[in-house]
């Protein structure tokens, strides 16, 4: 639990092995790999692998096959390191263009299939039309246009009756009106834009349309059956083609992918001589497995170090965490990831954050209901949030039981502990109990910030910065002056203990604060620096501010965590609107009860979230985590 122990190795052998090593590293799934420039641009007489790789343009030539002809390729596993790159190329060119003079050909067809098709529905609505269509359109002083009308653009036309053209009722149908209207040329352009107005869509009848309609019909009803049927024998060539080319396309695609790898992982081979190195980071558990992973190959040499064992390189970091604070990891890596020799916070993130949102959001039906949410969410739908909605739900079931709430309704519950138990729950809206809750969340928020007061000392120490855990407003002289305030707070209100006297306001909230006010001063002269190398007015007034902006830090701090307390009275005020609601629309109630639940549940819920992680971020983080590490990121191509 925490962050995985780190192993440094280093793989080295002679280059005449480079092709047979990078076969096993492409295939070991937990190598976080170093980039050979690293070490190139530091040491000299190195040199890099690294460069385009020349299988890619083929390879993304079958992936074009496999989307434009609608391929599903199966996984074919190659480990070959015998291939002929130009007999590959030839081959996939070969079948690319086979496949589209075969696509291009049925597209063709059905381009003609679809005229058709568009002719007969066209000439469909004037078969009433007894002339022959070639002796209308080979007229040379007499133009023609077939189309359509608005059945409501009829009685327009009367009103041009004078004009000189003919107009041909044909059909109405779906409320338009299929005719044609002839004119000489000279009056084309009048007639035309006459017809406009009345809303005429014309319609073009095809070029091979010939004779009288009802005979064209036939005609391109029997040369479209014949067109069908040619598509059906082109569309089964076509299948017939893709299953032939099948085998060689997936042969050859795994191939390129296998050598696509191979090259790839050249990026993190360092040469020197004749020799040639991998280093990168695994699992200290993983060290066993690892070599086991490389036996066979002869003169390979494996070394195995400490993580921190190269100061050039930094070591990863590997979050390792129990099935309850694993899905917290998402929240701490929003932040940023902790660096190798931090520690990791999600432990504490996911038990404060559990915490405050039960107590935040105390209600056992909405709970129970949310962590069902979040297990189907996590379940099918495969969403990280699922898993810590499914556990926040459950801290909010155990608060709603504290405040004897249910769905919102705090009469149930009371009555069962009254009748069975002889308790009374917490009543939140109770004016006798609202402060003293409102001044329990500031003290559990004070709690909390000493924690992380308390985990940057330990992380500072840990890492030998004893200036920062030690003289800092996070170290050990804020954690005196913070804790002994608090403490005495609590004595003074609680049992009239008062720890408040010269004496201890001098040793244990003055000395501290002189000496973080002179924290830069004394760092500078611990490091045999000038003490005030700006003088010390100009360090007196930013000191000044500086101290102001802590003291005034480690109270907004502290009073941020009101908005603990505020959400428990907001939810069940806004619960109470919703049972005042229910009660007021009599049969109507148990439909404002649902809907009212799931608003609450979406809305509050969405923003006790939120304001949750404001807590732990700005609060708590900002105190003892900084969020710079590397992530353990193991090689993928």
């Amino acid at each position: 639990m925490g962050i995985a122990k780190m192993k440094l190795v280093t793989i080295s052998s002679e280059l005449t092995n480079l092709e047979q090593v990078l076969k096993r590293f492409i295939e070991f799934p937990e190598f976080h790999p170093i980039s050979s420039e690293q070490f190139v641009d530091r040491v000299r007489g190195l040199k890099t692998f690294s460069s385009s790789n020349p299988f890619k343009s083929l390879l993304d030539e079958i992936i074009e096959i496999e989307s434009e002809f609608n391929f599903k390729l199966p996984v074919v596993k190659q480990e070959n390191l015998e291939y002929n790159i130009d007999q590959m190329h030839d081959n996939v060119v070969i079948i690319h263009e086979k496949l589209k003079q075969e696509i291009l050909s049925i597209r063709k067809l059905e381009s003609d299939i679809n005229l058709h098709q568009l002719a007969i529905d066209q000439i469909h609505n004037i078969d009433n039309l007894k002339v022959s269509l070639d002796d209308i359109f080979s007229c040379k002083f007499l133009y023609v246009r077939f189309g359509r009308i608005p059945m409501d653009s009829q009685e327009k036309i009367k009103y041009y009756r004078n004009k000189p053209f003919v107009f041909k009722e044909f059909s109405q149908i779906d409320g338009h009106i299929w005719c044609m209207y002839m004119m000489t040329e000279e009056y084309k352009q009048e007639i035309d834009n006459m017809f406009a107005t009345l809303f005429f869509e014309r319609i073009r009848i095809p070029e091979f349309v010939h004779g009288t309609p009802d005979k064209a019909e036939k005609q391109l009803q029997e040369n479209l059956a014949k067109m069908t049927e040619q598509l059906k024998v082109l569309k089964d060539q076509l299948d017939y083609m893709k299953n032939s080319c099948m085998t060689e396309l997936s042969t050859t695609k795994a191939e390129l992918e296998f050598l696509g790898k191979l090259y790839e992982a050249r990026k993190y081979v360092v040469g020197l001589g004749e020799r040639f190195s991998i280093s990168g980071f695994i699992v200290k558990k993983d060290a066993d497995k690892f070599k086991q992973h490389f036996e066979g190959i002869s003169d390979l040499e494996i070394e195995v170090r400490p993580a921190n064992s190269d100061k050039r390189i930094t070591p990863p970091t590997k979050l390792s965490n129990n099935w309850f604070s694993k899905p917290f990891e998402m929240f701490v890596e929003m932040y940023g990831t902790p660096s190798y020799k931090d520690i990791d916070p999600t432990l504490f993130v996911s038990i404060t954050y559990t915490l405050l949102f039960g107590i935040m959001f105390g209600d056992v039906g909405q709970g129970l209901l949310m962590s069902l949410i979040g297990f189907l969410l996590s379940k099918y739908k495969k969403l990280p949030l699922g898993k810590i909605i499914s556990r926040i739900g459950i801290s909010s079931a155990v608060f709603g039981l504290a405040y004897g709430s249910f769905f919102g309704d705090e009469k149930l519950l009371p009555g069962l502990y009254e009748k069975y138990l002889g308790i009374h729950p917490i009543e939140v809206m109770n004016s006798s109990v609202t402060m003293n809750l409102l001044i329990a969340t500031v003290l559990l928020g004070a709690v909390l910030i000493l924690s992380a007061i308390i985990m940057n000392i330990y992380v500072k120490f840990k890492n030998k910065d004893y200036i920062e855990g030690t003289i800092s407003n996070n170290g050990i002289m804020g954690l005196l002056f913070y804790g002994f305030i608090l403490i005495g707070i609590v004595l003074n209100m609680q049992a009239k203990i008062n720890l408040f006297n010269i004496y201890t306001i001098l040793l244990l909230i003055g000395i501290p604060l002189l000496v973080i006010f002179f924290k830069e001063p004394l760092e500078r002269k611990l490091n045999k620096e000038k003490a005030f190398p700006n003088g010390f007015g100009g360090f007196f007034i930013e000191g000044f501010f500086e101290l102001f902006e802590v003291m005034l830090s480690y109270v907004t701090n502290t009073m941020s965590f009101l908005r603990v307390g505020g959400f428990i009275l907001s939810h069940a005020g806004m619960m109470l609107v919703v049972h005042t609601l229910m009660e007021m629309t009599g049969q109507a109630g148990i439909v404002v009860s649902i809907f009212g639940n799931i608003f609450v549940m979406g809305l509050e819920g969405l923003i006790v979230g939120i304001q949750v992680l404001r807590l732990e971020f700005y609060e708590m983080f900002s105190r003892y985590y900084e969020g710079d590490g590397i992530p353990f990121t193991p090689i993928k191509f």
